[in-house]
């Protein structure tokens, strides 16, 4: 992964961070990108407790935006993945896994 690619995770990382209306101890951010489709799924982990009904205010347009210029470099440069997961542990370190 590039500069201008760790951008762009960070940007997406800011959506969601801020986004999460009562905070988080960690959360899980899957996005799956196919022709003409997204299909995504937020898990929070909050007081021990795990849900995907987390109070959010995303912006999922701007997502959609940022996880399809993060492909599209990708491509630009050979790697293809249809798959990526975003996760962080609050305070934590942020990690952003790629899958084919």
């Amino acid at each position: 992964m590039i500069t201008e690619d760790m951008n762009l995770v960070n940007a997406i990382f800011s959506i969601i961070d801020n986004g999460i209306v009562d905070g988080y101890e960690s959360f899980r951010y899957e996005v799956v990108l196919g022709p003409g489709f997204i299909d995504t799924e937020l898990l929070v982990e909050k007081d021990g407790m795990e849900t995907t009904n987390a109070r959010t205010d995303l912006d999922d347009t701007r997502l959609y935006e940022l996880v399809e210029q993060l492909q599209q470099r990708a491509q630009q440069r050979g790697e293809h993945w249809t798959s990526l997961t975003i996760s962080c542990r609050q305070a934590g370190q942020v990690t952003a896994q790629f899958h084919p």
